[in-house]
């Protein structure tokens, strides 16, 4: 229990700061600091895009890439009218249905700012005029004050909107935020490093290089330019799925996937076949619990990633999320620790060397 409360502690750390798309600076330097007291600081770095990059060296200059996107979906200060309302631009795709009546948090240069998005009351309401909004800017942020001049004393045209969150315990070994897509992969990536330097002390077969991408949210943006510098013989990638074990999300739209039961292993469209049996069979030698995807190969960095630098060997992974792009997004932590345990003994396999 005592292990289960410092993973819990860990993966909350990561969801309370803020990083909605091209503002990930400070979970990119709070996820330096927990890798420093893993590996060396020289192998850790953060480019002026965000990305970190951790470093493990192996045996060969073959490299394997695994990767998870640290940024989250956000809104942008659009407009702040005479009255002094707010109007926002969405950053990635939300349901925009959802937003009224949501507490929301602005980073500006003079901190952390407050405020809501209104909602009529339900007395005032006209059922034949009151339409839920169709866009972002259709609704409208309130900080308490109404003077203009005042407002903008406090934060820009520009500056990072998300929605407030709490890191909520559900029931059994489940959680509830907004942000697991895909800080959840977050984690995982840095209890395999964790698992690899602290329990294991095996140099791989392979160079290792974790990243924590950014901007995947609007356009897998940080994970390019990555495969573009390092050019891997393989790449991992590790994001959430449509949890069907929900009463509005239906398997056979998706396919099962439910918490609790494991990891998602894609199988499909450009997922490199003998990597991908190769895990499938570590997982039954290991009996770690797993559960199996159809891809047609997008929506994910490992699925934009696949056809740049005339080709990339691909692995796409996904964690089992319930309510994805709300701030009730739902986890079960046990699918965390054995997704990552089960990539450790990849990456530590001798052959997987063989198959790249």
């Amino acid at each position: 229990m005592v292990k289960l409360d410092k993973d819990i502690k860990l993966l909350n750390s990561l969801l309370k700061i803020p990083s909605p798309s091209g503002f990930e600076t400070t979970l990119a330097n709070h996820i330096k600091k927990i890798l420093s007291r893993i590996i060396p600081k020289n192998q850790i770095e953060i480019d002026f895009h965000n990305n970190v990059i951790a470093t493990i060296k192996g045996k060969t200059d073959k490299v394997v890439m695994i990767d998870s996107h640290l940024d989250e979906l956000g809104f942008l200060v659009n407009n702040i009218n005479k009255e002094g309302y707010i109007s926002l631009i969405s950053v990635g795709g939300r349901d925009v249905t959802l937003l009224r009546g949501r507490n929301i948090v602005i980073i500006s240069d003079k901190g952390v700012i407050n405020g809501v998005i209104g909602t009529k009351p339900i007395h005032l309401i006209d059922n034949e005029k009151d339409e839920p909004p169709e866009y972002t800017c259709d609704v409208t942020v309130d900080v308490g004050i109404r003077k203009k001049k005042e407002i903008e004393k406090y934060f820009k045209i520009g500056d990072p909107v998300i929605l407030k969150s709490n890191f909520t315990h559900l029931l059994g070994n489940n959680y509830s935020g907004a942000g697991f897509d895909d800080k959840a992969g977050c984690f995982v990536l840095i209890k395999i490093i964790e698992n690899i330097v602290t329990k294991c002390g095996i140099v791989p077969t392979n160079t290792l290089k974790f990243t924590f991408s950014s901007q995947e949210e609007v356009g897998c943006k940080g994970a390019l330019e990555l495969v573009n510098k390092y050019k891997p013989d393989l790449f991992i990638g590790i994001d959430v799925g449509f949890a069907t074990d929900t009463a509005d999300t239906s398997e056979k739209e998706v396919g099962k996937f439910e918490l609790g039961k494991g990891i998602g292993i894609h199988r499909g469209i450009n997922i490199y076949k003998p990597v991908n049996e190769l895990l499938v069979k570590i997982a039954k030698e290991n009996k770690i619990k797993t559960q199996f995807l159809a891809t047609t190969g997008c929506d994910t960095n490992a699925g934009y990633i696949a056809n740049k630098e005339g080709g990339i060997k691909v692995l796409d992974l996904g964690i089992p999320l319930r309510y994805m792009h709300s701030s009730i997004e739902v986890i079960n932590i046990k699918d965390l620790i054995s997704g990552s345990n089960l990539l450790t003994k990849l990456l530590l396999s001798k052959r997987i060397g063989k198959l790249i």
